[in-house]
């Protein structure tokens, strides 16, 4: 196994040599990804961090917003500011659960569901433009090697 003590340690000389801190790459690619995802989205409307629960809801209408935050991975309190600013926005409308009236099923409205679709291709385009220099093997290994990180961090292996 590869152990490497020194690539999230901020060091004076890391600020000038950033390509080889692996942590601020991974924060840096991410922080690029949100960016461009969100110049693509602002146009319709819609944020990066809405677009997941868009795709999510497009997939499958009705969840509750238990399900959203379990099937998007985020945290409760984020879902539901996330959930109100697209109710407020006109992008989702919520009507009460027929077998539990303290719940909810969310649903994509008319005038948003014919940009889901769009909203997907411009997603696309972003990481069709990421990985344009990449070998499919390469977008496969990298595709593994981000689950296996992701793995090891949620189960503390």
């Amino acid at each position: 196994m590869y152990m490497h003590s020194q690539l999230c340690i901020w060091r004076l000389e890391d600020n000038l040599n950033m390509d080889k801190n692996l942590c601020y790459k991974v924060n840096y690619l991410g922080r690029l990804l949100l960016s461009q995802l969100n110049d693509q989205t602002k146009p319709f409307g819609v944020t990066q961090g809405q677009l997941p629960v868009l795709c999510c809801l497009d997939e499958k209408e009705g969840q509750t917003q238990a399900e959203l935050c379990k099937n998007i991975q985020v945290e409760q309190p984020t879902m539901a500011n996330t959930l109100r600013r697209m109710e407020r926005d006109g992008l989702i409308y919520r009507i009460s659960s027929e077998h539990d009236k303290r719940q909810s099923r969310v649903y994509i409205t008319d005038q948003t569901r014919h940009t889901v679709d769009i909203l997907k291709e411009k997603s696309d385009q972003v990481v069709a433009r990421m990985t344009r220099h990449m070998t499919e093997d390469d977008i496969n290994t990298l595709s593994r090697l981000i689950d296996l990180a992701i793995q090891t961090l949620e189960h503390g292996e």
